[in-house]
């Protein structure tokens, strides 16, 4: 199962991606995958967390800030795992906007 979407891949028994609240497809096609500009970025990680209710608040105040990120770890959390660590990575020319623009949320 897939996310149109995000293209997140989820495992049997899930219909929605927790992620875009949209219902999931068997596979993706051809053409969406194509679509999809990838371009390599080096990241690094600027703040770790365990609190997941804090993801969705990091991810606001970057997409404010218009700085690409990826979540190292977010999801683990479709299995049973206890205090997984989420690691809040950026690209490297963006890392010191970021931790400016997170700082007052007090993350490791």
């Amino acid at each position: 199962m897939f996310c149109p979407k995000c293209k997140c891949e989820y495992r049997e028994g899930f219909d929605f991606c927790s992620d875009c609240n949209i219902q999931l497809v068997e596979e993706l096609s051809g053409d969406e995958l194509e679509n999809e500009d990838f371009e390599y970025v080096e990241l690094v990680t600027i703040a770790a967390t365990t609190d997941l209710c804090i993801i969705p608040i990091v991810k606001s105040i970057l997409d404010y800030g218009k700085i690409k990120y990826f979540i190292k770890g977010e999801k683990i959390r479709n299995i049973a795992v206890f205090d997984n660590i989420m690691e809040i990575q950026v690209p490297l020319e963006d890392a010191q906007i970021a931790k400016d623009l997170l700082q007052d949320l007090d993350l490791n």
